[in-house]
């Protein structure tokens, strides 16, 4: 019985070191929760934190580009219209040019066709003189057949 009631002991010194064993357990458990309910507050706070600095360092990215895509399009727009700008001076440059070389082929044109006026003019004078000369040659010859005609006619008849 000795050792029945040794074990009982045992086993009743055990029961109350259990209920400490326990109550320490649950005190241990407590701390662990509210640490982890500490630590998970934190770490949500931390995360909220880097996602508002994220957000933000977003957004300005966001705004820079924005700007530098604005600065980027007004420069390509004004490099457009300046190019623009010359093209046209340079068309009108050579419309001009273009313009006096062929003001520059009329006139030369123009002198040309009065030059070759004046010989056609000088040609029909001369044809009308070699015309006039013909027809009083014609006459003249006609004028000289009559007569031999005619002086051959009295040398027959006589």
């Amino acid at each position: 019985m000795e050792g029945a009631t040794i074990v009982q002991q045992i086993l009743k010194a055990l029961d109350l070191h259990s209920g400490k064993i326990q109550q320490q357990m649950k005190e241990m458990e407590d701390r662990l929760c509210t640490e982890i309910q500490d630590t998970e507050s934190r770490l949500r706070a931390e995360i909220q934190d880097t996602e508002n600095r994220l957000r933000a360092e977003i957004q300005d990215t966001e705004n820079r580009l924005r700007a530098e895509i604005q600065d980027t399009e007004n420069r390509l727009r004004a490099e457009i219209q300046d190019t623009e700008n010359r093209l046209y001076a340079q068309i009108r440059e050579t419309e001009d040019r273009l313009h006096q070389k062929l003001s520059d082929l009329e006139k030369r044109t123009d002198a040309r066709f009065e030059r070759l006026e004046t010989k056609m003019n000088y040609w029909r004078l001369e044809w009308s003189e070699t015309q006039e000369t013909v027809d009083f040659l014609a006459r003249k010859t006609l004028q000289h057949e009559r007569k031999l005609r005619s002086r051959a006619g009295q040398n027959e008849i006589s």
